[in-house]
């Protein structure tokens, strides 16, 4: 009996020993087959996120195709291939060994005419896996001349009733007795201004934004363009107003404008005296409205155009111009051959927006002494946008005692971000491309 119960303690006991090596096999058998899928698929997770990678890699390698493409061939927007071409335009991408291991389509927004800002999506995928896919957008422009609230190729003035929102620079000297939030900059030197001054100088500030003795900006060729507006005013996307009348344009909310043939005005005061409407008529397509006449601007612009003056003419500012809406598409410019001026009867409180270029000339009022009327000073102009003048200009006078006797009292100048990329037709751009911006499209 003892014997039996033996065997039988012991048969239980191989049993059990059975029972834990086949269970333990089989728990073996699983983690090793779930490290081996984990294993699996974190070698495909990686070999797929590689792919992603490489597909980006690839889209970003055509961005800085084109990117070098245009520095080479500026303006050609049709990767080499004639403006017949239709994209997008398809390249392989090789490693350091000479193999090919992606492939890159190039799509291209051709700008309008007149403006220089460029945008190129790139996708980009891998050869061992063409269904995942990348695609990078970028921007690329020249940009403007008018970087600044002020380009002057003259000495400059500002008052103690001056304040300037960005940069501000003269080849020439400037006295600044203003405030700004940015370089005031002049291209003269130390000592080489008046009564031994440096470039830049006066009672105003930050001093900390003066800066001087900086390189000259050529105004040679500034308003070179003036013949190609005038080729773009002549065909059906543009409109020329002739040069038989002076004209007044009434900008209006709706993306239109009013016109007005002009038939007297003061040629003291610049006010208009007398004229007659001719029509409303919607911006022109490609954005350029020019005459050889003198022209008179004002209202609410919608949109984006160019209005030039040429052959010696000046435009005038008879009253509020200003956007529709602020940093946004709306832009203006105004070109004129010799000089912008705003007349005598203007609103107290006045306002423009836009680019401003005097090609031979400068932007001013007038002096207007008392003995003009009650309007001979003016409360205060705001300017959004930029101001390039080729000589000295000013919206104030200011006698020896610092009193404001003529023009407006406070002016405050704030540079429009839009223009430098995206300047109007016409304003003169600085022909080298630049990335403006680029991300990555879902």
């Amino acid at each position: 009996m003892n014997d039996f119960f033996k065997n039988l303690k012991e048969n239980k006991r191989g049993s059990a020993f059975l029972f834990v090596m086949i269970f333990g096999f089989i728990g073996f058998m699983t983690i090793t087959i779930g490290m081996t899928s984990y294993a699996i698929f974190e070698s495909k997770a990686s070999k797929q996120t590689y792919r992603k990678d490489l597909a980006f890699h690839v889209a970003e390698a055509g961005i800085d195709y084109y990117r070098w493409h245009l520095m080479s061939s500026p303006e050609d927007y049709y990767d080499g291939q004639g403006s017949s071409a239709i994209g997008p335009y398809v390249h392989d991408y090789y490693d350091k060994d000479g193999n090919i291991v992606g492939t890159f389509s190039i799509e291209i927004d051709v700008p309008p005419q007149g403006t220089y800002v460029v945008a190129v999506r790139s996708t980009g995928w891998s050869l061992e896996n063409p269904n995942s896919k990348r695609t990078i957008e970028a921007y690329f422009g020249y940009e403007s001349f008018s970087d600044s609230s002020f380009v002057v190729n003259a000495d400059m003035r500002f008052s103690s009733t001056s304040f300037v929102h960005g940069k501000t620079f003269a080849n020439g000297c400037i006295e600044f007795n203003g405030t700004s939030d940015s370089w005031v900059d002049s291209a003269k030197g130390e000592n080489q201004c008046s009564y031994g001054n440096d470039g830049v100088y006066g009672t105003g500030g930050p001093t900390e934004f003066w800066r001087y003795g900086l390189p000259v900006r050529s105004f040679a060729g500034i308003g070179d363009n003036f013949d190609m507006l005038k080729d773009m005013a002549n065909s059906p996307e543009g409109i020329n107003l002739g040069s038989s009348r002076r004209w007044h344009i009434v900008f209006l909310d709706n993306g239109t404008f009013d016109l007005y043939r002009v038939n007297n005005y003061s040629s003291t005061k610049y006010d208009i005296t007398s004229e007659t409407f001719q029509s409303n008529q919607s911006l022109p397509e490609n954005g350029v409205i020019y005459s050889t006449r003198s022209i008179w601007v004002e209202g609410v612009v919608k949109g984006r155009v160019s209005v030039v003056a040429d052959n010696g003419a000046a435009i005038l500012i008879p009253g509020n111009l200003i956007y529709s809406e602020k940093h946004a598409d709306d832009i203006l410019g105004l070109l004129s051959d010799t000089n912008i001026i705003i007349p005598y009867d203007v609103p107290n409180d006045m306002e423009i927006d836009g680019a401003l270029l005097a090609k031979s000339g400068n932007i001013s009022r007038p002096y207007f002494s008392y003995s003009s009327g009650s309007k001979y000073i003016r409360d205060s102009l705001s300017v959004f946008g930029s101001q390039i003048e080729y000589s000295s200009g000013g919206l104030k006078w200011v006698n020896s005692y610092g009193t404001i006797i003529s023009g407006f009292v406070d002016t405050i100048y704030t540079y429009d971000g839009n223009l430098l990329y995206k300047p109007p037709i016409g304003i003169p751009v600085i022909p080298e491309y630049k990335l403006i911006s680029w991300h990555e499209l879902n």
